[in-house]
């Protein structure tokens, strides 16, 4: 690897390490949970969606184990950015939803986190 290689790998580096400083930061966010975040935008927000499917398509997009995946989702329902919702037909199943609030906080957050790596 030539000095100009390494030094854009450096850079790349730098910016990752300062976008997770950043969600930890002012958010209590990791990587991950903005990755769910955005799989539960696209999955959850128009209608609720079963918790196991969503665990097969998140785990399955984001490369992630299904632990890791359920700690998320978890620390993102605590903070109230994703909703749980039973169902009333069967109290076994567990639904997700991205209501239009939350909705609108995750592309709040995204707008932050582009001007964070555009500086």
């Amino acid at each position: 690897m030539n000095s100009e290689k390494k030094a854009k790998l450096l850079e790349v580096y730098k910016k990752y390490k300062g976008l997770m400083d950043f969600l930890s930061t002012h958010y209590k966010l990791s990587i991950n949970d903005l990755a769910i975040l955005e799989v539960i935008e696209e999955n959850c927000s128009k209608q609720n969606m079963l918790m196991q499917p969503f665990l097969k398509i998140a785990t399955k997009e984001l490369d992630l184990s299904r632990t890791k995946v359920l700690a998320s989702i978890r620390k993102l329902i605590n903070q109230d950015r994703v909703s749980k919702v039973r169902s009333e037909e069967d109290e076994r199943k567990v639904h997700l939803f991205m209501d239009e609030g939350n909705a609108q906080r995750y592309r709040d957050l995204l707008d932050e986190v582009e001007a964070f790596i555009d500086k």
